[in-house]
């Protein structure tokens, strides 16, 4: 029988705090006023899901999410230094060399 889970504690540390910060960042995203940031947030959910079942699309879908965040705020707010602080950290923490290594060998 295979388990599912919304986080994977044997995944390298990047990738865990990753799929949490997709969780997080998500519900910030859905709750602000900005529709097209309610759809990435709706997006960062399953990517978290499946990043933590380890299937390469998620990981896939999460980098596209928080690319799109990132391009969002830079594009759509004046003072978006601080708003983009979750957004770049979670890009750095789904692109860094481990995360990208591990997905490559074990995600389906």
């Amino acid at each position: 029988m295979q388990e599912r889970r919304w986080i994977n504690r044997y995944q390298p540390q990047t990738l865990v705090t990753g799929t949490m910060l997709l969780y997080i960042e998500g519900v910030f995203n859905m709750i602000r006023n900005n529709q097209l940031l309610l759809l990435v947030g709706l997006l960062m959910f399953p990517a978290g899901y499946l990043i933590a079942n380890d299937k390469k699309i998620g990981w896939k879908l999460g980098v596209i999410a928080s690319i799109a965040a990132i391009i969002i705020r830079i594009v759509g707010y004046g003072n978006f230094l601080f708003s983009l602080i979750f957004p770049v950290v979670l890009a750095a923490l789904l692109l860094h060399p481990t995360s990208r290594e591990y997905q490559k060998i074990w995600f389906k």
